[in-house]
């Protein structure tokens, strides 16, 4: 198996210029195991003389290996902690700080229904607050089409299916068998590309210096490989504000538990506070 996928990776490097080497090897390999059924040519050499010479497998290949899927509030748990303690702690947290804006990044955000989903949170929150509290969520990926998809905020009935009703309604347009995100809601994110593995960059560039409250990467983490996950938590790391939180997905805590200056908040959940122990 490493035999193949060394030879898939070498035909990628050299007959196309793309770099596979930063991806979970049985990641790799069934992805690998997928295209080969799908293109029908199951034998190695041959795919990958196939692959060698056709740009467009080269294109889809690669596509294939970027993480796009997600859900409107896609962990009831996580959901519900950061509805009950997390957002309602850093607001008030952030009351002493000058503008007081609480500010988020989404990494990996995929077609922005994590990042709506914490946004209707917020609402809900600062609807209920007698002092308003300003808010910014900025929203990444490396797909500009999931990208363009969040930015128009249209879904249909089955990917809405997570949201409570009272939040349909106050947030979303219902055109037929679509639902579009209101407006006000999508003022406070901002999509944008930005690429986790970019050794230049420590946060989006649009959030100008990071100093992040709350930083959500979920179900990203476990397809690199062990450095490039750490690579990857260490720049989440270093965006956060003192105290700020980092939600990642269960199958992942694991990973996070090894991180020196992340403390979980509740255990059963993958949130970690940076630098508070059982606070």
């Amino acid at each position: 198996m490493k035999v193949d996928l060394d030879r898939v990776i070498q035909v990628m490097r050299m007959a196309h210029r793309k770099d596979l080497t930063s991806y979970d090897e049985s990641f790799l390999a069934k992805s690998l195991e997928k295209r080969r059924a799908e293109t029908g040519i199951v034998d190695v050499d041959a795919y990958s003389e196939y692959l060698s010479g056709s740009a467009d497998e080269a294109d889809t290949l690669s596509l294939s290996l970027q993480i796009t899927y997600s859900e409107f509030f896609r962990n009831s748990l996580t959901f519900a902690l950061l509805e009950h303690l997390v957002l309602p702690r850093i607001k008030k947290e952030n009351q002493g700080r000058e503008g007081g804006e609480i500010r988020v990044w989404s990494a990996g955000c995929a077609a922005g229904q994590e990042s709506y989903s914490v946004a209707i949170l917020l609402e809900d929150m600062l609807n209920a607050s007698e002092q308003p509290v300003p808010y910014r969520i900025f929203a990444t990926d490396i797909s500009e089409y999931e990208l363009a998809r969040a930015a128009t905020g249209v879904y249909d009935a089955a990917a809405v299916q997570n949201v409570r009703l009272k939040h349909l309604a106050a947030y979303f347009w219902s055109h037929g068998e679509t639902y579009e995100v209101v407006p006000r809601l999508k003022a406070h994110i901002d999509f944008s590309s930005c690429d986790l593995l970019d050794e230049h960059s420590t946060s989006p560039p649009s959030s100008i210096y990071g100093d992040f409250d709350l930083v959500i990467c979920s179900n990203l983490l476990f397809y690199y490989r062990r450095e490039i996950r750490q690579f990857i938590i260490d720049k989440l790391f270093h965006s956060l504000s003192p105290g700020g939180y980092l939600v990642t997905s269960e199958a992942e805590r694991e990973i996070l538990e090894q991180t020196d200056g992340l403390y979980p908040v509740f255990r059963p959940a993958a949130v970690y506070r940076k630098g508070r122990r059982g606070s």
